[in-house]
């Protein structure tokens, strides 16, 4: 539970994010991935006063969303967009509290994003209360026993201590399921599927049930360049894809489908998926893939750092984004600027992160000239703001210029 320390009125909360340190140093700069430091985001959450509305699991504002649990998805279009699109309320909203408009320089916009990234990578805790009556609704009592209560046809499961990580315990799950599945099934008992936290409080449940004990050091920060080999090694790029690119399309694109949460929430959708991905390898004649160690933690790494890359830019969307949304009535079509300053001076060649930073930037005053000619305030899905941004980087490029990375 990360706990604020009292703060003095009119200054921002102190929130407190211990495990984004860690994982920051494990993920810069790896996979050619344009993913900046988590560190110095969360240092900008607090004096960018972003925590004086938005809480992060329960502390911290209550004007705007909570941060640690809204429904943020993971790309870096997708996370500007939804800022972007949010402009005009949050002006409101800020202007009612007396708080100013928070503006980036160099690479601070970056640095933010990054930290929203990563922010719900790490569990919160569950509650053992409700995974103890899970561990009854999902038959685990059926064959495993927990003190006196519980089958004996599987290990007893109050031996885990209760330092083992929720993610060790969901690898050793998935690891179980070619005996457990059939054999459940042979019992005429369902196979479990996990909704929301349920995964988390079974485990809060099982490991509040085992002794205290130090355990073996497990890394739920893994190593997403070795989650780049396993992805090949496991089988996974066979069925599934990232934004369209890659796999057979047997399994869902792992760009676009909804796995947000924490590591072992993840974990838990994986699960769910046994019962599809297993009959889809064996037609395929491949083995259902087991892990070791922080195999897994390894694998969710390189699938969160590829998902926040983004899909690739469709510069002639962005052309017609430019367009369509009114861009070009007040920069011109070329770039060169009239009633909004002149585009292809400072955008050519340019980031899509610094471009965006100056989007942001220049929202006050774009708000307020768009109003003035009634032209309506731009919003953007995922991919027309990814081709937007590709356009004004490389549309007004001289022939020979060098790529934009």
């Amino acid at each position: 539970m990360i706990k604020p320390p009292p703060s003095r009125p009119g200054t921002a909360p102190m929130l407190r994010f211990p495990r984004i340190a860690l994982f920051c140093i494990l993920l810069l700069p790896i996979l050619g991935a344009e993913i900046r430091d988590p560190m110095k985001g969360q240092q900008l959450f607090v004096s960018k006063r972003c925590a004086d509305c938005h809480a992060v699991r329960g502390n911290g504002g209550r004007i705007g969303p909570d941060l640690g649990r809204t429904a943020v998805k993971g790309s870096f279009y997708e996370l500007v967009a939804a800022m972007w699109n949010h402009t005009q309320v949050m002006n409101e909203k800020m202007e009612e509290s007396r708080l100013i408009r928070p503006s980036f320089a160099n690479e601070e916009l970056g640095d933010l994003l990054a930290f929203l990234t990563f922010l719900n990578y790490f569990d919160e805790p569950g509650d053992p209360k409700a995974g103890r009556a899970l561990f009854s609704q999902k038959h685990c009592i059926q064959c495993h026993r927990v003190g006196r209560e519980g089958g004996s046809s599987a290990p007893p499961l109050d031996r885990i201590p209760r330092g083992t990580p929720p993610l060790q315990l969901a690898r050793d799950l998935w690891n179980h399921g070619p005996v457990m599945v059939p054999l459940m099934r042979s019992k005429g008992l369902d196979v479990p599927s996990f909704n929301e936290n349920e995964i988390l409080n079974l485990f809060a449940f099982l490991r509040s049930q085992g002794p205290r004990q130090k355990t073996r050091d497990f890394r739920s920060a893994g190593d997403p360049i070795k989650g780049k080999v396993l992805f090949a090694t496991k089988g996974c790029a066979q069925c599934h894809s990232f934004y369209g690119k890659g796999g057979t399309g047997m399994g869902p694109d792992l760009g676009r489908a909804d796995l947000r949460g924490s590591v072992t929430l993840l974990a838990g959708r994986m699960w769910n998926h046994w019962r599809g991905m297993t009959a889809a390898m064996e037609s395929l004649g491949m083995a259902t893939p087991k892990f070791q160690r922080e195999e897994l933690s390894d694998l969710f790494a390189y699938i969160v750092v590829t998902r926040y890359d983004g899909p690739l830019a469709d510069k002639a969307k962005g052309r017609n984004a430019y367009i369509q949304k009114g861009c070009s009535t007040c920069h011109g079509m070329d770039g060169r600027g009239g009633i909004g300053p002149e585009l292809r001076k400072v955008t050519t060649g340019e980031s899509r992160e610094r471009i965006a930073q100056r989007m942001w930037n220049h929202a006050p005053q774009m708000g307020m000239s768009m109003g003035s000619r009634q032209i309506p305030w731009p919003r953007f899905e995922a991919g027309e703001l990814a081709g937007l941004l590709a356009f004004l980087a490389e549309e007004w490029k001289e022939p020979g210029a060098p790529a934009v990375k």
